[in-house]
């Protein structure tokens, strides 16, 4: 009996050891791939087939949290990766805190991963050293398809660099060594078609300039935590943007600083741009804004000169997000006098004032009279301007489908007050009869310039 309940034991081992056993490679490397780096590699103990399997992973995910002993994380990954044997490493995300050791080798793990044939290196650098300049290899290496560095690393080419094959560069708050490691770090992308920039004060960086004749896709944020901000919550800094792009076919510049942006050449075929400004960029801008179909603008200063010195004639969809209450309501009447195709307009009056004027206006823009279907108004507080030109607008929409308006309330506004402000919207005329008048509770921009990507990332 002894005997026969060994032999049954021994079968089930054998049976569990087989179903492990006989499992090709490439599925235990995509079972690894689910688990953290250091599980990931405690599995080699597990038996004689899983022992080198970890070794294949064409991704490694090291993240140095708060909770992990810095020197002891380094050792770890260090030996992770001197013992790493795939041939092409798809995919090294390093993410280094701030207690990380000073003395770390950070050169040496560039030049593994340069080795090991990378096509994506996510490197985030937040140790309390200075910043750090990174291999000569790294920017001559011919494999890597995306690159993303951010905070303590340097950008310093005194020499010519080469990446035939990134499509992706991110630069999230890192430092240049000179303007001229700028330029020839983006002139060695012979491919690139997405730019993402992210900058902070002190980066030795005046004119951010953007020569890159094969980019589709460009985002600048220009951020500075210490000078002040504008009613909206948008940050000011110093130091200008130049775009030379001519393929560039989506944009979107957040720069509210005094120098703001210009562009030297850009395509007449930009289809999509979000513009947060200060102050009007140059005259070429807005001239390449005339092409757009999706826009989105956020403005402070001298609004009539986006909206009226441009004829928005391919304008299909528009979100405008005005910062102060002098001329906002003018230069929405401007802009809809230039956008006669515009069908869909979104409206955010979050913490925007209100002006001495009354407005009365003669005349019907062509879009509201024959174009326009959707109407979204975000943060609606019903102050004389904001009443004015939604009654304007629903009066005048003959085509009108839906309008959704997400309401703004004071503090004091009871639900007395709060049924008031509906039922006073309800009873405003609408030239379509058809239309319908929402109140959602949680508001979401339903529209294609507001859940585009580029404008989701930050």
């Amino acid at each position: 009996m002894a005997n026969k309940a060994a032999t049954c034991q021994e079968i089930k081992e054998k049976v569990c050891e087989d179903r492990i056993s006989v499992l090709p490679d490439a599925l235990l490397v995509q079972i690894l791939l689910l688990l953290p780096i250091k599980e990931a590699v405690a599995t080699s103990i597990l038996s004689k087939p899983w022992s080198c399997i970890w070794t294949l992973m064409p991704k490694l995910v090291c993240k140095d949290t708060k909770h992990t002993n810095s020197k002891s994380f380094w050792w770890f990954f260090e030996q992770s990766l001197q013992l790493h044997k795939s041939p092409i490493l798809e995919h090294l995300e390093v993410k280094l805190g701030s207690r990380c050791p000073a003395d770390v080798d950070v050169g040496k793990l560039i030049l593994k991963a340069v080795e090991r044939n990378i096509r994506l290196l996510d490197f985030n650098l937040k140790w309390s050293a200075k910043p750090i300049s990174l291999p000569k290899t790294l920017y001559t290496c011919k494999t890597l398809k995306k690159l993303i560095l951010s905070n303590k690393i340097l950008i310093e080419l005194p020499f010519e660099a080469f990446l035939p094959s990134l499509i992706k560069l991110e630069l999230f708050n890192v430092a240049y060594k000179d303007e001229g490691s700028l330029i020839r770090l983006l002139s060695s992308c012979p491919v690139l078609k997405t730019l993402i920039v992210v900058r902070e004060k002190n980066d030795n960086v005046i004119k951010f300039s953007v020569k890159v004749p094969s980019l589709n896709s460009l985002v600048y944020i220009n951020n500075n935590d210490d000078d002040g901000v504008c009613g909206c919550g948008c940050s000011s800094s110093s130091g200008s943007l130049i775009i030379d792009s001519p393929q560039l076919k989506y944009l979107r510049v957040n720069d509210f600083s005094e120098d703001g942006c210009s562009i030297e050449s850009m395509s007449p075929n930009l289809t999509m741009a979000r513009v947060d400004v200060g102050s009007p960029p140059n005259e070429n801008f807005l001239t390449y804004l005339s092409s757009v179909k999706f826009l989105h603008m956020t403005w402070i200063d001298e609004t009539e000169v986006f909206c009226s010195c441009v004829n928005y004639s391919q304008l299909i969809e528009c979100m405008l997000r005005p910062c102060r209450a002098e001329y906002w309501v003018e230069s929405v009447m401007l802009l809809l006098d230039n956008s006669p195709n515009l069908k869909v307009l979104m409206i955010d009056t979050k913490g925007i004032g209100e002006s001495d004027d009354l407005r009365r206006w003669s005349y019907v823009p062509e879009c509201l009279s024959s174009q326009l279907e959707i109407l979204e108004w975000k943060k609606y507080g019903g102050t004389r301007d904001e009443k004015q030109l939604l009654e304007y607008i629903l009066a005048s929409s003959k085509c009108l489908k839906r309008a959704g308006i997400s309401m703004r309330y004071s503090k004091d506004c009871n639900d007395k007050m709060k049924k008031k402000l509906r039922k006073e919207l309800k009873s405003m005329p609408r030239a379509s009869v058809s239309s319908e008048l929402l109140f959602p509770a949680k508001f979401k921009w339903r529209s294609s310039v507001a859940q585009h990507c580029l404008f989701d990332l930050f």
